[in-house]
């Protein structure tokens, strides 16, 4: 099941998660360029998915290799954004972030693809906070057999800030209302983190076509190299023009209510966004990078993207 794109495949770029909230952003720019792509869908979305007319369609998913190759055959380049941030256990993030990005390069590589995009994550430095963190660091390691076959490229986007994400809604609604409600600061230290706009990551992967990394393949990208929480409450404020106020809430009223969401989970098999594991990542000092792109959005250009489309 594939519709045609329009024009010739020349150059084409395979994309698995297209549907997600940095995959439909980076088909509108593929788009925008006059880049053709070719999109692997999962079939429960492909008959409501709605994408650029340039954009192929191919209906299946990571565990269906005969799909995956329909997916790459005649592709250059592609570009791995498909993954799993929340699940009930272990098991299915290895199935999602470790499998299936083997299958995405195994298949990539037999049908010839010259440079293979992974899409990993920060979180992947610190493979022992969490479930997440650590099925993306063996995510990485999974792509070491195919760096003879093909160029490998691995981006590790810190959190990612941008209109139309539905995990970001919630916070973003909040902040609307002048609430922040945030992670109570350790004793002697501040939380600091890096963020990076959806637009400066999907110019990222952009620039990643046209010029492959060299090295370990390896590109940490960001807008802002470190922030924290005061800094985004100050930049949320200047964006709606009111004052937006921090509640700091404690790291065991964040794990009591995270252990409540864990055995909900466990017992209606229904991930959610918060869980033990998601604190453990939210409670770490340090999720800050050494540089910011070149060219990047500051703090505040980054929420007036979303904030400003969310009033519109």
């Amino acid at each position: 099941m594939t519709r045609p794109a329009v024009g010739g495949n020349d150059n084409l770029i395979a994309i698995t998660g297209a549907t997600g909230f940095i995959g439909k952003h980076l088909l509108a720019r593929l788009h925008a360029e006059g880049l053709h792509s070719r999109a692997l869908i999962r079939s429960r979305k492909y008959r409501v998915v709605d994408v650029p007319r340039s954009t192929q369609i191919v209906a299946g998913a990571l565990n269906d290799k005969e799909k995956l190759i329909e997916l790459l055959k005649g592709a250059q380049t592609c570009i791995h954004l498909a993954g799993a941030t929340t699940s009930l256990n272990m098991s299915g993030f290895h199935s999602a972030n470790v499998i299936g990005t083997y299958n995405a390069a195994a298949c990539a590589a037999a049908a010839g693809v010259k440079h293979f995009i992974c899409v990993s994550s920060q979180a992947a430095r610190a493979p022992l906070i969490s479930n997440y963190a650590a099925s993306k660091a063996m995510g990485e390691a999974a792509l070491e057999p195919f760096k003879q076959n093909m160029q490998i490229t691995i981006i590790r986007p810190p959190a990612v800030i941008g209109a139309g994400d539905p995990m970001l809604q919630p916070m973003l609604d909040l902040i609307r209302a002048g609430w922040l409600p945030v992670p109570a600061e350790p004793k002697r230290a501040t939380r600091s983190f890096a963020v990076i706009s959806v637009q400066d990551l999907v110019s990222q992967l952009v620039s990643s076509l046209e010029r492959p990394t060299t090295g370990r393949g390896l590109v940490e990208p960001c807008s802002v190299a470190s922030t924290n929480w005061t800094e985004v409450a100050a930049a949320t404020g200047d964006v709606l023009g009111r004052k937006v106020r921090i509640v700091r809430i404690p790291a065991s009223i964040m794990k009591g209510v995270a252990l409540c969401a864990d055995g909900i989970a466990t017992l209606t098999r229904r991930t959610f966004p918060l869980s033990l594991s998601k604190v453990r990542e939210m409670l770490a000092v340090d999720w800050t990078y050494d540089h910011t792109m070149r060219d990047a959005m500051s703090l505040k250009e980054v929420f007036v993207e979303c904030l400003e489309d969310d009033r519109s």
